[in-house]
């Protein structure tokens, strides 16, 4: 008989304790690539194993309730990758979003809409998930020398019943100093602030605005309000759990801590759409920036539009937004480059010209200084392909 022997196809088993399209968008991805056979069932049932021989696992553990599903992954002797830190103690390789800097990312464009007071909703302040991500938000607010709230709602969220989150945040959200801007860890706990500003009488976003996490356009698109949200880059999350599992399954090492996801930025729509600056100068300064960072414009072109003196914007741009002129152009260019990297295969020519920049030259520049790794480096690490 002549021919080659068939090539056997790894089978990679997806068992997620919650089911996330975008995460399996990028498992596929990956799965097709590498020429897997990829088997889904326990994402769907209590089903944990296919007919014949598995190779690898990608999970989602996210509570103690899914036993049967963590039992299985830790009796097999396969490799196994995790998508989940909610269950730290299990012994998985992870990979996992950067919850400090989908915090971060959060607060810096709030604060580039020049609010003064934050606060961040925690209803399990015990997930890493939550403290991470309020972290990073925090950081970013304190940094800026603007005022941080505490809007610990973890005991009235225990009942399961987020009737009774609305109900505590009422009143709250009726003393807190406005205009106000306020994160959610998930879109899904964001329309739990709608949802109270409503109750309450605030205007969205006039006196509060409202960002949450993963742009999920059921929450994002079709709730009370459009709301703006960070892009935590799931469907990268799951390409780089298979990329992961893939290196573990052919024989490579375990690395000592979680990979960890960049965002690629944050998704604008009516919840944060709004100026919150109280010095008219400074707001049109701001808003300017805002409108054109994409263009080739410059110091000049901010003072002129503000009806200011060069030395007068300088000093209440300063005092108000935390930043110089040409630092705030400069992190609005490079947060812009970065969503482009992420989510366009562009050459940098054209990048650059997209976000301000003179061309390719300028902009790795600036990208090393401020990021300390080349927009090249910066793609490769953070883009499925």
């Amino acid at each position: 008989m002549s021919g080659s022997a068939k090539v056997r196809r790894p089978t990679v088993l997806l068992a997620l304790g919650w089911y996330v399209h975008e995460i399996v968008m990028g498992v596929t991805r990956y799965a097709r690539e590498a020429g897997w056979i990829l088997y889904d069932a326990p994402s769907h049932t209590r089903v944990m194993a296919p007919a014949g021989k598995c190779d690898g696992i990608i999970t989602l553990l996210p509570s103690r309730r899914h036993k049967e599903m963590i039992d299985f992954c830790l009796a097999t002797k396969l490799p196994v990758v995790d998508l989940s830190d909610q269950l730290p103690d299990l012994p998985f390789p992870r990979v996992l979003p950067d919850n400090q800097a989908i915090g971060r990312m959060a607060a810096e464009h709030l604060l580039a809409r020049g609010f003064l007071n934050f606060a961040f909703l925690e209803v399990d302040p015990s997930a890493p998930v939550v403290s991470e991500r309020k972290a990073g938000f925090q950081a970013a607010v304190k940094e800026a020398k603007r005022k941080f709230h505490e809007l610990d709602a973890s005991v009235q969220a225990k009942s399961g019943e987020m009737s009774k989150v609305v109900s505590w945040l009422v009143p709250r959200l009726k003393k807190l100093p406005k205009p106000l801007a306020i994160m959610a860890q998930h879109d899904g706990e964001a329309i739990i602030i709608l949802q109270a500003c409503q109750e309450a009488g605030v205007r969205i976003p006039d006196e509060v605005a409202v960002i949450g996490v993963d742009n999920d356009p059921i929450y994002c698109e079709l709730g009370l309000l459009p709301l703006s949200s960070v892009d935590s880059n799931r469907e990268m999350l799951g390409y780089r759990a298979a990329d992961l599992l893939n290196t573990l399954m052919e024989g490579g090492k375990v690395p000592a801590l979680p990979i960890r996801v960049q965002p690629t930025g944050v998704v604008m729509r009516k919840s944060t759409e709004v100026m919150a600056m109280a010095d008219p100068q400074v707001s049109r300064a701001l808003r300017f920036i805002n409108e054109n960072f994409h263009k080739s414009i410059g110091v000049d072109d901010v003072v002129a539009v503000s009806a200011s003196s060069r030395r007068n914007l300088y000093n209440k741009f300063a005092r108000e937004v935390g930043r110089s002129i040409n630092q705030e152009l400069s992190r609005q260019r490079i947060a812009h480059v970065k969503r482009l990297l992420l989510k366009s295969g562009e050459k940098l020519d054209s990048i650059a010209l997209e976000s301000g920049f003179d061309g390719a030259e300028g902009l790795i520049k600036s990208f090393k200084y401020h990021e300390g790794i080349s927009p090249t480096e910066f793609r490769e690490r953070n883009r499925p392909s």
